[in-house]
This record gives structure tokens, sequence and C-alpha cells, in this order.
């Protein structure tokens, strides 16, 4: 097989414990033709000068973008991908790793499709904070052997893609545009706008390994994704297959005052939004007169 030239961007903050199990990963892949980009995005931490350490150790060739500013994940990606020049791009945050195989693997997958897709991504371990294998986070080979159409409503319904597994085609990532730097779930707003013009592919095989620490994930963050994703999903469905999903917790974040602004004006648009929910949210009416006009139309039906 040809080797076409793959991308790899390894994204840090914070990860100098990880760092090398990263880039190692990455300098054993039996795939060889490889540009590597390493970014950090000013860690307080020693990142940098792990990563400064592991490519004079091994002689490497990379292209580095070390922020001396923090400016999030987005930036980081938007920049390191425009000095991408790869046929594909893989990105990676530097506490995960990957398979020997998962680069060789992957391009030839998309390799033998044709031009209607436009990435594939794969099954993961999950490793503890010491590297060791812990119970899987997600059932990803659900989707095995699933109809690529198929696949499309139910990546709408739940990302379902983890997205260091992930092999991108360079002119899809490019033709679909700039990471949002505003979300958190940058990457299934990729996914999303990637499945409206393309398929995407599975490879029923663990081809990664997903570190879960504490810094993953905090309640706070954990509560803004799941109404980003909700955002996603209201510019996304275009059937209405959601809208009992979306108009529940559209109601409950209402009546508990946690709506931000974006998430108004796109509920707003969304066309199969609950009318009477709607108006409230438009008016800004109190939650109590909200509760009481809810009351009357259950009394009425």
């Amino acid at each position: 097989m040809e080797q076409p030239l793959v991308t790899v961007i390894v994204v840090s903050y914070n990860h100098s414990r990880y760092i090398r199990e990263n880039l190692d990963s990455i300098k054993n892949q039996t795939y060889t033709n490889i540009q590597l980009i390493v970014g950090d995005d000013a860690s307080p931490d020693n990142s940098a000068d792990v990563i400064e350490q592991w490519l004079k150790e091994t002689q490497y060739p990379a292209e580095r973008n070390f922020h001396t500013n923090n400016t999030g994940l987005a930036t980081m990606l938007n920049e390191c991908i425009d000095l991408a020049k790869g046929k594909y791009i893989k990105l990676i945050a530097a506490d995960d790793f990957m398979h020997p195989e998962a680069i060789e693997k992957s391009v030839s997958l998309l390799e033998s499709l044709g031009d209607e897709y436009g990435m594939a991504f794969s099954n993961t371990h999950t490793v503890d904070d010491n590297g060791s294998i812990i119970g899987d986070i997600s059932n990803y080979d659900s989707v095995k052997g699933m109809d690529p159409h198929t696949f499309k409503r139910e990546l709408l319904k739940e990302n379902r893609i983890p997205a260091l597994t992930v092999l991108l085609k360079t002119d899809v990532i490019k033709e679909t545009g700039k990471y949002d730097t505003k979300l958190i779930v940058e990457d299934y707003f990729r996914w999303l706008k990637i499945s409206e013009k393309y398929l995407i592919a599975y490879i029923p095989e663990k081809l990664a390994y997903y570190r879960r620490h504490p810094e993953n994930l905090s309640k706070i963050k954990a509560e803004r994704i799941e109404m980003e994703v909700l955002l996603l999903q209201m510019m996304f469905d275009k059937d209405g297959i959601l809208k009992d999903k979306i108009n529940s917790r559209t109601h409950r974040y209402y009546l508990f005052g946690k709506l931000f602004d974006e998430y108004s004006h796109a509920y707003s648009a969304y066309p199969y939004r609950t009318k009477r929910l709607d108006i409230a949210i438009r008016n800004k009416l109190p939650t109590l007169l909200y509760k009481i006009i809810n009351k009357i139309a259950e009394l009425k039906m």
C-alpha cells in the first residue's frame, strides 16, 4: 500500500506526566509517513519542556506550536491544522495514546473507500492514570455492521465517536470550517458537519487508549457539555427525531434559570419547539408564571 502523508497533531495542556507515552506511540507506528505537529497551550507545568526533551532524545522531526498565553483547545487545533501538509489528519490529546497499527489500519480503510467517506474511527481501550486498562466508558462496538446511513441518525442522537481514534481527510476538515472556539464539544460539532455531506467509516478494533483521570471532567463542565450537545442537536435535527428530548431538557433548563443566550436563540429557531415554552423564553417570563401557564394548559387537555 502506498503511504500518503498523515499529519498527526498532538495537543497538550498540563500533560507532562503522559506526553512521553503519547509520543512513543507515534514513533512506534507501523505507518511511517508522518508529519508530527506538537502544540502546547501555555501549560503551567513543564509539558513543553518534556516535549522538547523527547524530540531531542529521539531526533524525531516535528513542527512546534507552543503558546505563551492560554487560548483554548479550538484555537490550538485551528492553528495546527493550518500547518498540516498531509492527505489525512490525526488529532490526539497528549494524555492519550495509540495502538501501533492505528494509523496504518485507518489509512488502509479510507484509501479503499470512495470519496463519499470523509473520516474513519475505531473502538478504544480506556486506561487509568497509570496506563492500566480499565472498563470501557462506552460500547462503541454497538455500531459494528451498522449501515453508514443509519449511523448518521444515530450520531445525531448521541456522540458515538471517540475523538482520539479519528482519522480525517484533510480536504474534508478544511471544507467543514474552523473549530468553534465557543464550544467545549467542538469535536461533536465537527462530526455532525462532516456527517451532513459524507459517510463515516468504523473499524471494530481497539486502536487507541483513552486516559481517564480526575482532570477529564468537572461537574460544571459536564453540565455545560450536556447543554452544548442539545444546542448542536437542535441545529442538525431536520426531521424532529429529537423533539421530545430537546423540549423536555429546555423546559428543565428554563425552570432552573440555566439557559444562555446562544441556546435560547437556537431554540427559538428550532422548528419543533413547544409554543408556550418558546413564548416564555422570548419574553423572559418569570418561572412561576410559566408554571401557571403550563398547569392551565395541562388542565385543558
